[in-house]
C-alpha cells in the first residue's frame, strides 16, 4: 500500500468543505451552526444526521455513524482510505500521484470479495456489449435501430449502450477466456444455467442498458428487444446480491449533482426517456427499473431534494402511475410534487425526439401542473360530467382536495376555476367547502412557530393552517449516569487539547482509576498512542488513523458535544473522582450480589467477610468528594 504523507492529507482535507461533499449525497438544511438532513446510512423520517462545517465532521445521532470527509466517502461509496483521499484530491483539484493497488481496497470492497467480483464481471460484459454494438457487423442492425430513433453515437458512448448477440454463449465464451468463475457469473445474473447444467448467456439479441447503483457501480443490465416480438420487451437482471430493483433508480448516481443544482428530480419511466432528457439538458432525470416507485426509492430521493417532477407516459397506465407515485411522494412523504403532461399522450423520449429540446423545456418550466391541479384532472377521468350524478361526485372530490390547501390564495384560485367550469357561484362553493372539510385537531399546539432551536417542516391538516412538526436529534434513551457523563467530558477535553490529555492522564493514574466502558477505554488507548507519536491535538487526523468504526463514530459524537472551554484542572479532578465513585458503586453491587448468594447457601463466614468489605467500601465512597 502506498503511504500518502500526513502533510498532503492535511492539505487535501483543508481544501474541501465537508458540507459540499456530503451535500452531493444528502439534502442538508442549515440549523444553527450545523447542517442537518436524513441519514444516508439508515432509513429514517426525522433528521438525525448532522454535519459541522466548523469541525469538518459528520455524525448521525440515530445510528451513531460519524467521521470526517474521508470516512464519509469510505462508508457511502465503499472506498478504501487511499481511494477516498484521491477522490477528495480530485474534488479539490490537487494533484496526487498515487496508484491504487489491490492492497488499498476497502474491507467491504476487496478485489477478492464476491460482490466486488460480480461488479467486475459486469464491467467486463458491458465493455464487450458496447464493442459489439459500435464496432461489429453483428451489431449493425441494433446500432441502426438506435440511430433511426434519433440517438447519437455520443449518447451511445456516454450511456455505454451495448448489444447482446443472439448466440447462446457469446459472453460465456468471453468470460471463460478470461478465466472468470462462471458459477459466480451465474449468481450475479449475467449468465444462466440450463436444466442439463450447461451455462449460457442470459441476454440474447437485445440492446443492453447498463444499470448502476447509487454508488456508480455497475450491478446489472436491462436488455430491450428491437426486431422481434417473442419475449418481454425489457428483460432485467434478476435479483442478486448486487442488484435489487427496489433500491435502484436508473441514472441516479450520475444525476445526483444536477438534482442538487436544480433542487428537483425529474422522474421518468424508461431508459430512453432518461437518455433523451439528458440530451435536452435535463440531466436530473432518473427512472425506476420497470417497477412502481418504492419506499427505498423515495428515501433516496428525499436525501437529495424535496421536489419531484413526474413525467411519465401519457397513456392510461402512465397517468395512473403518475397518480400513484405522486400520492406516495406528496401525501405520504410530503415532497413538493409537480406533473408534466405532454401533448397527444406522448412519452418523453418520443416528444423530445419529434418536437425538440426547446419545446420540452418550455413545458417543463412553464406548463407543469401542481399536484392539486393534476389530481383535479385525474378525478375527472372515467366520469361523464354531463351527468348530474357524476358532476356532483366530482365536485365533492375536488372540494375535498381544495380544502386540504393551507393558503387562502390557492383555495381561491381553484374555487374560481371550478366556478367558471361549472357555472357556480363562489358563495355556493365556499359554503359547500365548509361542509366538506372536517378540520382535524392539530397534533401539537405551540402557540406560534416552533423554537429556533428546532427545524421546521410545515404540514397541513384540513383548513386549519400550518401544523409544525418538530424534529430534534435522537438521543440515547434514559438519563446518562454521572460516570458516563464524566467519561465523555474527559475524552472530549483530551481529544482537543494535548495539555489536557497529559493532566487528565496523570489524574487517572494518581487515583488509580480508568474508563469503564469498553469503547471509551479503547479510544483512550488510541489517544495514548496518537500523542506518543508526537502529534498535536487533531481529531480529524486521529479519525484517519482509527481502523475501528466504533472508535471513529465515538470521536465524531464527542466532537459534536458542547462543553465549557474555560476549564480548570479542578474540574478535571471532579470528573476523575466521579469515575472513581462510579467504580466503587459497581464493586459494591457485585459484593452485595455475592453476599446474597453466600447467605442463601448458608456460608456464614463468607457472608460476614463480604458484609465487612461492603461497609468499608461504602465508607470509602462517602469520603470520595462529589
Amino acid at each position: 500500500m502506498q503511504r500518502i504523507p500526513e502533510e498532503k492529507i492535511d492539505e487535501i482535507r483543508s481544501q474541501v468543505d465537508i458540507v459540499d461533499v456530503v451535500g452531493n449525497y444528502v439534502q442538508l438544511k442549515k440549523q444553527g451552526r450545523n447542517y442537518t438532513g436524513l441519514c444516508p446510512f439508515h432509513g429514517e423520517k426525522t433528521p438525525s444526521f448532522s454535519v459541522s462545517p466548523e469541525k469538518q465532521i459528520f455524525h448521525c445521532f440515530g445510528c451513531g455513524k460519524g467521521g470526517n470527509v474521508f470516512s464519509f466517502l469510505m462508508q457511502i461509496d465503499g472506498l478504501s482510505f487511499v481511494e477516498s483521499v484521491k477522490k477528495v484530491a480530485d474534488l479539490a483539484h490537487i494533484p496526487l500521484d498515487v496508484a491504487i493497488s489491490q492492497g488499498d481496497s476497502a474491507p467491504g470492497n476487496k478485489p477478492d470479495s464476491q460482490e466486488s467480483k460480480m461488479i467486475e464481471i459486469h464491467q467486463l460484459a458491458s465493455k464487450l456489449y458496447h464493442y459489439l454494438l459500435m464496432e461489429t457487423e453483428e451489431g449493425q442492425e441494433a446500432l441502426q435501430y438506435l440511430l433511426d430513433r434519433g440517438m447519437s453515437e455520443q449518447e451511445l458512448d456516454h450511456f455505454e449502450i451495448g448489444f447482446a448477440p443472439a448466440h447462446a454463449s457469446t459472453v460465456t465464451t468471453f468470460l471463460k477466456k478470461r478465466e472468470v468463475d462462471l458459477a459466480l457469473a451465474v449468481e450475479s445474473g449475467l449468465l444462466t444455467e440450463r436444466d442439463d447444467g450447461e451455462v449460457v448467456d442470459r441476454f440474447r439479441n437485445r440492446i443492453m442498458f447498463p444499470i448502476k447503483n447509487d454508488r456508480g457501480q455497475l450491478v446489472g443490465f436491462s436488455g430491450r428487444l428491437f426486431n422481434q416480438e417473442d419475449g418481454p420487451k425489457y428483460l432485467n437482471s434478476p435479483e442478486t446480491p448486487i442488484f435489487n430493483k427496489r433500491n435502484i433508480l436508473y441514472h441516479f448516481s450520475d444525476a445526483r449533482q444536477e438534482i442538487r443544482k436544480k433542487e428537483e428530480i425529474l422522474l421518468l419511466e424508461g431508459y430512453m426517456d432518461v437518455i433523451s432528457s439528458v440530451s435536452a439538458t435535463f440531466s436530473n432525470g432518473v427512472a425506476s427499473m420497470g417497477t412502481s416507485l418504492t419506499e427505498e426509492h423515495v428515501q433516496m430521493i428525499r436525501r437529495v431534494t424535496n421536489r419531484a417532477i413526474i413525467c411519465y407516459d401519457g397513456d392510461r397506465a402512465g397517468i395512473e402511475a403518475s397518480f400513484k407515485a405522486g400520492t406516495m411522494l406528496a401525501e405520504q412523504h410530503r415532497l413538493e410534487v409537480f406533473v408534466l403532461q405532454l401533448p397527444n399522450g406522448k412519452d418523453p423520449d418520443d416528444f423530445i425526439r419529434s418536437e425538440g429540446a426547446e419545446k420540452f423545456a418550455e413545458i417543463y418550466t412553464h406548463q407543469r401542473l401542481t399536484w392539486t391541479a393534476f389530481k383535479l384532472q385525474f378525478f375527472k377521468r372515467n366520469r361523464n360530467l354531463q351527468n348530474e350524478t357524476d358532476k356532483i361526485a366530482y365536485l365533492g372530490e375536488a372540494l375535498a382536495e381544495i380544502g386540504k390547501l393551507d393558503q387562502a390564495v390557492e383555495r381561491e384560485l381553484y374555487l374560481k376555476q371550478l366556478g367558471s367550469e361549472f357555472d357556480l357561484s363562489m358563495e355556493a362553493l365556499k359554503q359547500q367547502l365548509q361542509q366538506t372539510v372536517v378540520v382535524k385537531p392539530k397534533p401539537h399546539d405551540y402557540g406560534g412557530p416552533p423554537p429556533e432551536s428546532y427545524g421546521e417542516y410545515p404540514s397541513y391538516e384540513g383548513d386549519g393552517g400550518p401544523v409544525y412538526e418538530q424534529f430534534s436529534f435522537a438521543q440515547p434513551s434514559g438519563v446518562p449516569s454521572a460516570g458516563l457523563t464524566s467519561e465523555k467530558r474527559l475524552l472530549k477535553y483530551m481529544l482537543e487539547d494535548r495539555d489536557a490529555f497529559i493532566q487528565i492522564r496523570n489524574l487517572l493514574e494518581e487515583h488509580q482509576t480508568d474508563f469503564y466502558h469498553d469503547n471509551y477505554k479503547a479510544l483512550y488507548t488510541h489517544l495514548i498512542g496518537f500523542y506518543a507519536s508526537g502529534n498535536d491535538a487533531n481529531p480529524l487526523a486521529l479519525m484517519d488513523q482509527l481502523k475501528d468504526d466504533m472508535a471513529r463514530n465515538l470521536v465524531s459524537e464527542l466532537e459534536m458535544m458542547t462543553v465549557n472551554t474555560d476549564v480548570s484542572i479542578e474540574e478535571y479532578q471532579d470528573y476523575v473522582q466521579s469515575l472513581t465513585k462510579s467504580s466503587i458503586e459497581r464493586d459494591i453491587k457485585e459484593k452485595e450480589q455475592a453476599l446474597l448468594t453466600a447467605t442463601q447457601q448458608g456460608d456464614i463466614p463468607a457472608a460476614l467477610e463480604l458484609a465487612r468489605t461492603i461497609t468499608t467500601m461504602r465508607a470509602t465512597m462517602k469520603n470520595t468528594p462529589n
